[in-house]
C-alpha cells in the first residue's frame, strides 16, 4: 500500500473550526478513492501544543499529527507528499504568523532561526528534487504575493524552486492560479482548485459525534449568525440581519463557530443552550435557511453544504501596517465570492442598504442562491477528480510495457 505525507497548517487546540474542516476533507477524499494508501500527518506544531477546545475533546479524528520539523527526513520515505490548504507558501505567512508562533511556543531561538526552520519545513530548502517531483499542493493560496516577495534573496529562489519543480499545484482562487501559471510557465494546466474544505461533500462529515444541539434545528427554520470574529460589526448590520429574518420568516440564531462570547452589537441574537461539538457545527449548516458571517471558512463550508452565506468584509483596498496579518485580510472572502459570481452575497461594511436586502431575498426565494451553490459544488467535484487522478498516478504509476 502506498504512503502519503500530508502537511497542513497548524491548528492549535483545534480552535479554528474551518481549518479542521480542511483537514477532515482530505480524509473525505481518501474514503472516495479507489486506490488505498496510508497517510501520515504533519504540521508545524501539533494541536496538543495547547489544551484542546471543549467541542473536540474526546473526538476520535481520523488523523494524528507529527511535528514537521522533527520528521523532515521521513518525507523521503513516502510515495507522495501533499501540501493541503492555507497560506503555507506565502512570504507574509512565513514572516508573520508562522515565525511568531514558533517564537511564542519556544520552538525557535530567534526570528532568523524560525525562518530557517520554515524554509526547510515549508519551502523544502533541503529536500532533493526527487521529493519535489512527487509533491503536490492543493487548496493553498498566494493571493497576497507580490514581485517584492520574489525579489527577497532568501524566499524568492526557494519559493520558485518549489513551485516549478513540484509535480502539480492547485490553488483555491483564480488570482493565485494565474500567478502559478506565470511562475510555472504553464498556460494550459488548470491550476484553479477549490478551497480544500469543499472536497467534503454533504454528509461526508456525518461520522463526527453530534448532539441534539444540531438535530433540534428545523430544516430551513433559522438563520445562523456568527459575526465579530474577523471584521468589526458596522452599525447597520444587526438591523440588516433582522430584516432578513423578517422577510424570510426565519429566526436569527447565534452559531458558535469559534469559542467566543456573543458580541454586544448582536447580543439580542439568542444562543441555543448546550455545548455543541464540531460535528454539531458542521452538521447544522445544511439545516439553516441562511448563514450570515464575517468568517471565511464558515462561508465556504456553508456554501459547500448547499446553504447560502451572506459574507461581510471591509472594503478594499484596506490600509495595511507592517504588523497586520495578511492571512486575516478580508480580500480572500471577496475573491472567493467573485470567483463563483456570488458577489451579490458579499457585503462590505459600508453597504447594507434596502436594495441589498431586496436583492438577497429575491435570490434566496427565486433560485439564484441555489444556482451559486451548485456552481461551487460542481467546481469542487471537478477539481477533486483532477487531484484524485494525479495522486493515484503517483501512488500507482503506470508500469512500462515489457514488450513481446
Amino acid at each position: 500500500m502506498g504512503r502519503v505525507a500530508v502537511i497542513t497548517a497548524p491548528n492549535i487546540g483545534y480552535r479554528n473550526t474551518g481549518m479542521l474542516t480542511v483537514d477532515l476533507a482530505f480524509e473525505s477524499l481518501r474514503r472516495r478513492m479507489d486506490t488505498g494508501f496510508d497517510a501520515t500527518w504533519y504540521t508545524l506544531h501539533t494541536p496538543e501544543t495547547v489544551p484542546l477546545r471543549d467541542g473536540v475533546r474526546g473526538t476520535e479524528f481520523p488523523f494524528r499529527f507529527h511535528p514537521l520539523a522533527e520528521h523532515l527526513d521521513t518525507l523521503r520515505d513516502h510515495d507522495a507528499v501533499v501540501f493541503w490548504g492555507d497560506f503555507l507558501h506565502t512570504r507574509h505567512y512565513l514572516a508573520q504568523d508562522a515565525t511568531n508562533r514558533l517564537l511564542d511556543f519556544g520552538f525557535a531561538a530567534d526570528r532568523d532561526d524560525a525562518r530557517a526552520q520554515l524554509n526547510r519545513a515549508l519551502l523544502f530548502a533541503d529536500q532533493p528534487d526527487e521529493v519535489l517531483a512527487r509533491t503536490v499542493s492543493y487548496g493553498g493560496t498566494i493571493l497576497h504575493n507580490t514581485q517584492s516577495d520574489y525579489e527577497d534573496k532568501e524566499y524568492g529562489p526557494l519559493f520558485s524552486r518549489l513551485v516549478t519543480r513540484s509535480h502539480r499545484m492547485w490553488v483555491r482562487d483564480p488570482l493565485s492560479a494565474a500567478k502559478i501559471a506565470h511562475l510555472r510557465r504553464d498556460r494550459t494546466t488548470d491550476h484553479f482548485g477549490s478551497d480544500a474544505a469543499l472536497l467534503s461533500r454533504p454528509g461526508d462529515l456525518g461520522h463526527l459525534p453530534a448532539t441534539e444541539w444540531s438535530r433540534s434545528v428545523p430544516d430551513g427554520g433559522a438563520i445562523g449568525v456568527f459575526l465579530g470574529a474577523r471584521t468589526p460589526i458596522p452599525d447597520w448590520l444587526p438591523g440588516f440581519c433582522q430584516g432578513l429574518s423578517d422577510r424570510l420568516g426565519a429566526p436569527l440564531e447565534w452559531l458558535p463557530w469559534f469559542d467566543r462570547e456573543v458580541p454586544p452589537a448582536v447580543s439580542h441574537i439568542a444562543a441555543r443552550p448546550g455545548n455543541p461539538t464540531v460535528g454539531d457545527l458542521v452538521g447544522v449548516l445544511p439545516r439553516y435557511r441562511l448563514v450570515v458571517t464575517d468568517t471565511y471558512h464558515l462561508a465556504v463550508n456553508s456554501w459547500g453544504a448547499g446553504t447560502p452565506a451572506v459574507c461581510v468584509g471591509a472594503p478594499e483596498p484596506t490600509p495595511k501596517t507592517h504588523d497586520d496579518y495578511l492571512t486575516l485580510s478580508d480580500v480572500k472572502k471577496h475573491v472567493f465570492h467573485m470567483a463563483y459570481d456570488a458577489t451579490d452575497f458579499y457585503l462590505t461594511t459600508e453597504e447594507g442598504y434596502g436594495q441589498d436586502l431586496d436583492r438577497l431575498v429575491q435570490l434566496l426565494e427565486g433560485g439564484g442562491a441555489e444556482t451559486v451553490a451548485v456552481r461551487i459544488r460542481d467546481h469542487a467535484d471537478h477539481s477533486a477528480s483532477s487531484f484524485i487522478r494525479t495522486l493515484t498516478s503517483l501512488l500507482d504509476p503506470p508500469r512500462p510495457d515489457p514488450g513481446p
